[in-house]
């Protein structure tokens, strides 16, 4: 056992540290945004407005926080006798980098469209984006919690 007893779930597996849960969250940021516009009935549209004028990225910003929410929901359900959960989490980290970088791509197309003029909001996404593809290529930890190998079976 590499880790400490708290850092295993109930089944075996390592758990994913908290700041993978915390990107995976900022990558599902256009959901949480539809969440609360949804929660707000009648500042819905407004607040959507103000957070994507856009409306073609929020729905890109909704398509690529699918993978972040489905390995979050994959987590939960990981027993070991779900091939399919599996087989999918195994692919985790991947698929995060890949949403991380078509992310990163889709903000420097921003920053571009906007002729470089400056924006708070571009920066620290732009920031935060980098410093998670980062935490994934290189975190031991992330590698070894994307393995389908429980602490039993090893």
């Amino acid at each position: 056992m590499q880790y400490s007893l708290e850092a295993y779930d109930k089944h075996g597996f390592l758990k994913p540290p908290i700041w993978l849960w915390l990107g995976w969250f900022f990558l599902a940021r256009a959901w949480v945004v539809f969440v609360m516009a949804g929660a707000s009935r009648n500042q819905g549209s407004d607040l959507l407005t103000m957070f994507y004028p856009d409306h073609d990225r929020f729905y890109l910003g909704l398509l690529l926080g699918l993978p972040a929410i489905l390995l979050m929901w994959l987590f939960g359900i990981r027993k070991n006798n779900n091939q399919i959960a599996e087989h999918v989490w195994r692919y985790g980290r991947l698929f995060t980098i890949l949403v991380v970088l078509i992310d990163l791509v889709m903000v420097v197309e921003q920053i571009i469209v906007s002729r470089g003029q400056f924006h708070w909001v571009n920066a620290i996404v732009l920031l935060l984006l980098s410093w998670l593809l980062l935490f994934l290529y290189k975190s031991r930890r992330v590698k070894d919690c994307f393995t389908t190998e429980s602490v039993g079976e090893s």
